[in-house]
């Protein structure tokens, strides 16, 4: 008899390891935002869905893999900062858009492909913040964060 709850004993709390480790999973897992960003939130694409992700997401480490539609909306500075933007609306651009800005350093790990066919940005990223709007512009602060401390 004692034999049999020993062995009810160890199957149950197996049952309830699997459940606590689905519940762990299910709370740690990175934000993920995949999508094409286009000159500005009126595209039909993922442009004005990808501030929505940021700003819930402020403050965490997320994971990004965007697609460029345009050569005009993004570049690396001589500073060292990666920039991309997107207008409210391409036809009315004094009304501004949002701006997002990534401190890029020596062994960051974060993929970029520039050439024409792809034009792509990959990577975890933490949110550092937001400012603005500043004449209609909303800046948004990111860097990049290595794999292995995700």
């Amino acid at each position: 008899m004692g034999t049999a709850f020993t062995v009810l004993a160890i199957i149950l709390a197996g049952i309830a390891l699997i459940y606590q480790l689905k519940e762990y999973r299910k709370n740690n897992r990175v934000p993920k935002f995949k999508g094409r960003i286009g000159i500005d939130e009126n595209d039909g694409i993922e442009t004005g869905k990808i501030f929505k992700f940021v700003n819930k997401n402020e403050g965490k480490i997320v994971f990004l893999d965007i697609y460029f539609d345009n050569d005009e909306n993004y570049k690396i500075d001589d500073n060292g900062i990666f920039r991309f933007s997107y207008f409210y609306d391409s036809n009315e651009k004094l009304n501004g858009g949002f701006e997002y800005l990534i401190e890029v350093k020596e062994k960051d790990d974060f993929f970029f492909d520039s050439r024409q066919s792809s034009k792509r940005l990959k990577g975890n990223f933490k949110i550092l913040g937001f400012s603005g709007p500043q004449m209609g512009w909303f800046s948004i602060l990111m860097k990049p964060v290595q794999i292995e401390a995700v």
